[in-house]
């Protein structure tokens, strides 16, 4: 999922793109798709290092921290 995330955010970012409003959901795309982007590698990281968490128990044991752009995984 990741190389199609980050495909979206680079078809995005690279658009020429004339009208605001296109222009704007656009920008709101790559936005979220780079936050999720970062959370999907956080939650690869998690599971290398904890296993899977494959009960309701184990997952609210191990939340997603809050992410921000920018911030180092």
């Amino acid at each position: 999922m990741i190389p199609h995330h980050s495909i979206a955010i680079l078809t995005s970012g690279r658009a020429n793109i004339e009208d605001k409003r296109v222009k704007d959901l656009a920008n709101a795309i790559i936005k979220a798709q780079e936050r999720e982007v970062m959370e999907m590698k956080w939650l690869l990281e998690d599971i290398e290092a904890n296993g899977f968490a494959d009960t309701e128990q184990k997952a609210k044991k191990r939340p997603m921290p809050d992410l921000h752009l920018g911030a180092k995984i």
